[in-house]
């Protein structure tokens, strides 16, 4: 298993959300907490609160865009991607 994570910045304008530079390929989950203290995010259209997370299981066989996209300012999301 590979595991990635990084800090991406989700602005107000919908965008592919993952760790890397890119999308790791092969993916079965996707975790993401919002490190904001007052602005909420979208990912896939959920709301993440501020300080929350949300925890996604994906199909290694199957490419799944996953966007995120802020409800306001941009804010920071700590990003973790596992792939087979």
């Amino acid at each position: 298993m590979t595991t990635v994570t990084g800090t991406k910045t989700i602005t107000n304008t919908a965008a592919a959300v993952f760790a890397g530079s890119s999308v790791l390929a092969s993916r079965v989950f996707l975790y993401v907490r919002n490190l904001d203290d007052c602005v909420a995010i979208l990912i896939n259209g959920r709301i993440v609160e501020p300080g929350e997370e949300i925890k996604l299981k994906l199909k290694a066989s199957e490419s799944v865009t996953i966007m995120g996209q802020s409800t306001g300012r941009a804010v920071q999301a700590l990003v973790q991607e596992v792939a087979q």
